[in-house]
């Protein structure tokens, strides 16, 4: 599974669009967790670390374009859209048309249904992984805040860019972006309503 491009929106608090350019993606801000627990919720990685349904009562409109097993997907997932709990799916859209592909979105459902087997993909506290089978991208909550900004990360890094996975991290708007500077690493900046990338 790989997340090619990604735009996830809401009424007050993210307006974000990137296309992924490396193999590890870090969401330096306020809201960087929540957007870690929105693709995972888009890619059917149930168990989020926080509840979306906190922030903009859940309201969240997401698209992406995601590749499993040599196929491409592009998915438009809306949070809560007319109640709490009213979620809905829908994947490869005609062009200029509401009509999607019925077909495609019960196999996108199914093929993240089979991967969504644990939650060995996500990391807390820690960025300790082995390689795997798991083709799943991995996420990583509350690590790089918590090391002493002395400890050069590269080597992190370096062994996660290596694991041949997706890599989404989130750490908070304190955190030196200098310290990321790795040619393996991209960073998405969660300014409010504002989208940068570094």
């Amino acid at each position: 599974m790989k997340i090619n491009n990604i735009q996830i929106t809401s009424a007050a608090t993210l307006n974000i669009e990137f296309a992924t350019t490396s193999p590890i993606c870090v969401f330096h801000g306020r809201y960087s967790d929540l957007a870690l627990d929105l693709i995972r919720e888009l890619i059917g990685d149930c168990g989020t670390q926080n509840d979306p349904d906190r922030i903009d009562d859940g309201r969240f409109v997401i698209h992406a374009d995601i590749e499993m097993e040599n196929k491409n997907y592009s998915v438009c997932y809306i949070g809560n859209a007319d109640f709490m709990g009213d979620n809905r799916l829908a994947v490869n859209f005609e062009p200029n048309s509401i009509r999607f592909s019925e077909e495609d979105t019960r196999e996108y459902v199914v093929k993240c249904n089979e991967l969504d087997t644990d939650n060995s993909n996500v990391l807390i506290k820690t960025a300790d992984i082995s390689s795997c089978e798991d083709n799943r991208p991995i996420f990583i909550y509350d690590y790089f805040d918590r090391i002493d900004e002395a400890i050069d990360v590269t080597p992190i890094f370096d062994r996660l860019s290596s694991l041949g996975r997706q890599v989404f991290i989130s750490v908070c708007a304190g955190y030196p972006c200098e310290k990321m500077e790795n040619q393996n690493v991209q960073i998405v900046k969660m300014e409010d309503n504002d989208r940068a990338e570094g």
